[in-house]
């Protein structure tokens, strides 16, 4: 699916059968495999980024969360090659397995929350093993990965 190309900006409603609804979800696999995708910003009332939504988006090297999300589904930035650091916001719950599996470039991440509440969350299987980044700065102190 190399639909989706350079800077993607989701609105935050869409008009179906001339019914206004509100995006809540990025739904499973939705931008999977949009090898030239480069940015996506998420807007805000967006509490979930579904599995593989955008796994091996190769190209992908920003990505706005809002601070509504509460999960990352499994795999949902697995093989996003060129991802060098995320921000994840205080919202956040759980984060599914293998969310950043061969995500190589990925050496920063920052939590929006304290070190608390980073401890938390749930986190997917071989969390440790499938990121890259060695620590995740939090708003009190950092975490050792």
């Amino acid at each position: 699916m190399d639909g989706y190309e350079g800077d993607i900006i989701i609105p935050e409603t869409v008009v179906f059968n001339e019914v206004t609804c509100r995006v809540t979800s990025i739904g499973d696999w939705a931008f999977e495999r949009c090898t030239e995708l480069s940015s996506i910003t998420i807007p805000k009332g967006v509490t979930n980024i579904g599995s593989y939504a955008f796994f091996a988006c190769k190209s992908l090297k920003v990505i706005a969360l809002p601070e509504s999300v509460t999960c990352i589904g499994d795999s949902a930035f697995n093989s996003c090659d060129s991802l060098t650091s995320i921000t994840i916001p205080a919202s956040i719950t759980s984060i599914g397995k293998c969310a950043f599996l061969d995500c190589e470039s990925l050496t920063s991440i920052t939590f929006q929350g304290t070190i608390a509440q980073w401890e938390e969350i749930k986190l997917g299987f071989c969390w440790r093993q499938d990121v890259p980044a060695r620590v995740v700065y939090c708003t009190d102190g950092d975490v050792q990965i």
